[in-house]
């Protein structure tokens, strides 16, 4: 796993986290970091299939 790859991983788990959170007023906020965190995963992972 690249370094890159490990420090997505973690953002996302750190994502997850304040999604969960009681905070309302930025649970949104939260939930659309998560997504796009993850999105951006997928897009590298589809790459590199691509590149395989």
């Amino acid at each position: 796993m690249h370094d890159e790859d490990r420090l997505l991983e973690d953002m996302l788990v750190l994502a997850e986290r304040l999604a969960e959170s009681d905070d309302a007023l930025m649970k949104g906020q939260y939930a659309q970091l998560r997504a796009r965190i993850a999105a951006l995963i997928e897009l590298r992972s589809f790459g590199r299939e691509r590149a395989a």
